[in-house]
């Protein structure tokens, strides 16, 4: 009996991963370093694009980039993070649409330093250059403990590490303005799921069923909110479940609830991979 030969494209993408993997200096990264995300809904249509890249000699940081745009609004998230463990350094957001504002955080020792600036009337200078608009130290929770303390975005390969560990369940701290949560990850079923996304520089799409394994994300405030909520991870809140494929990790779908609309699930549009981008 002679076993079904597999797709060109699985072939092909396995020699992508494989390459990726052989080429990553840390094999605790993902084999991608760029993900584009879409989800549309009410005549609307929400992307985000995540770039992670290693920075330094010997990747001492990584830096991760969020962009993301909605009708007029956009939003620029950039966050610096111990390789290791993913632990925030310093995290930034860029908001202009009706609104325009960029505020800063750096991770201390002892506490956050959190700043604010606008740009005021007819300013021209860069974000970082705009006047500053206040400025506070924002103490870390004492339920954190030994916990991470990471970004929203940082849970994506964070949620790939823990499945690739198989351990049964994992705990960070999420910090986002003035709040703090602890987002405790399980392992979900396995499944096939429905995909249609490109591979960027190599002009290849796939599409079809694929088999993919899930983690899911239970998000649950620390200490007194200083705020309203304000957890999000690509725009869904409360319990997230993040499904990645089983053969090279790619995160391919979030599932979830956005405010206002209900149970949501946001495709992977595009992803590149390491060794396509060396």
């Amino acid at each position: 009996m002679t076993g079904r030969r597999p797709p060109l494209w699985t072939c092909a993408l396995l020699l992508t991963l494989a390459g990726a993997m052989a080429s990553a200096a840390d094999p605790g990264l993902p084999a991608w370093d760029v993900l584009e995300f879409e989800q549309r809904g009410f005549g609307v249509t929400a992307r985000s694009r995540l770039e992670l890249r290693e920075e330094g000699i010997d990747g001492h940081t990584l830096a991760l980039t969020a962009a993301s745009a909605i009708a007029n609004n956009t939003e620029t998230v950039s966050l610096r993070l111990d390789p290791a463990s993913y632990r925030l350094l310093q995290r930034s957001r860029l908001s202009q649409g009706r609104d325009q504002r960029y505020k800063v955080w750096i991770y201390e020792a002892g506490h956050i330093l959190r700043e604010r600036r606008e740009p005021g009337p007819g300013a021209t200078r860069p974000p970082q250059e705009w006047p500053l608009s206040s400025r506070r130290e924002v103490p870390y929770p004492d339920a954190a403990g030994a916990l991470t303390v990471t970004g929203a975005y940082a849970l994506l390969p964070l949620a790939g590490r823990f499945l690739a560990a198989g351990t049964e369940s994992a705990d960070v701290i999420v910090h986002t303005d003035l709040n703090f949560y602890r987002v405790h990850m399980t392992r979900g079923s396995d499944g096939k799921i429905p995909v249609d996304f490109r591979i960027l520089g190599e002009n290849r799409e796939i599409s079809g069923r694929r088999d993919s394994q899930a983690v899911i994300l239970r998000a649950s405030p620390v200490g007194k909110p200083e705020d309203k909520p304000d957890f999000s991870l690509l725009g869904l809140d409360g319990e997230i479940t993040v499904r990645f494929d089983a053969v090279t990790g790619v995160p391919l779908q979030l599932h979830g609830r956005a405010p206002r609309i209900g149970a949501t699930t946001i495709n992977l549009k595009a992803v590149r991979m390491k060794a396509t981008a060396e």
